[in-house]
């Protein structure tokens, strides 16, 4: 990859990180759908509590974009790697 290219990588990179640790504890307090329902049909007190590290605030923000940025790349090596051994890869 070139360094053009690398730079790119690091800057969106960063401002992935930036948005889901800086911004998304800045997010509706309302709740989505799923919490509507909850509350509508009498069961939102069955709920548990968010208190680990995939909570709504930044540090779950960064995890989980790592954690999806990180699952991808690797799904992606190895099917490349998989299709260069194929008649049909590069």
């Amino acid at each position: 990859m070139r360094a053009h290219g690398r730079l790119w990588w690091a800057i969106g990179g960063l401002v992935t990180v930036l948005v889901a640790g800086v911004l998304s504890p800045f997010a509706s307090t309302a709740p989505d759908g799923l919490e509507r329902v909850a509350n509508d049909q009498g069961i939102a007190y069955q709920s548990v509590a968010r208190t680990s590290l995939l909570s709504y605030d930044g540090i779950g923000g960064v995890v989980g974009v790592t954690l999806v940025l990180g699952t991808a790349l690797l799904l992606a090596w190895a099917l490349r790697r998989r299709s260069t051994g194929s008649p049909r890869g590069r």
